[in-house]
């Protein structure tokens, strides 16, 4: 029970700094295209078209942003539930550590809103412990 635990708050950890990096570029980054347009097409079709290519590069985004973010703090999601992926004996080892990065981006990715509201129940259960009265 503990490795689920630990596994759920560090890959929520993860989902929240990647989905707020991700926002921040979402705003800056002009060049890829990623804020809504309030100016209509022609076509209807062409609006679905933009919004759907606007959501995959997010996606993408986020899942790159989270890759980069496993990278940086040496995470390993699968290790952390003992399980052992088929890429652990690839040489060289940091091959391997890029495929554990890449799984942990494509769960912060496609499983950030699931990780998001579990790190929601573990805030309000923080709170909830906090609010709770003193006793000796």
């Amino acid at each position: 029970m503990d490795e689920w635990m630990e596994f759920m708050a560090v890959m929520a950890a993860v989902s929240a700094g990647a989905q707020a990096i991700t926002q921040q570029m979402k705003k800056r980054l002009n060049f890829l295209h990623l804020q809504a347009k309030s100016i209509p097409n022609d076509s209807k079709w062409d609006e679905l078209y933009e919004d759907a290519l606007r959501r995959v590069n997010i996606h993408f985004l986020a899942g790159v942003n989270g890759s980069v973010l496993a990278g940086l703090a040496q995470i390993h999601p699968l290790e952390m539930l003992n399980l052992t992926p088929i890429w652990s004996n690839i040489e060289p080892a940091w091959i391997g550590d890029a495929f554990d990065y890449l799984s942990a981006g494509v769960l912060v990715a496609y499983g950030g809103p699931w990780f998001h509201d579990f790190l929601g129940l573990l805030r309000a259960y923080k709170q909830q412990l906090t609010q709770l009265p003193k006793t000796k």
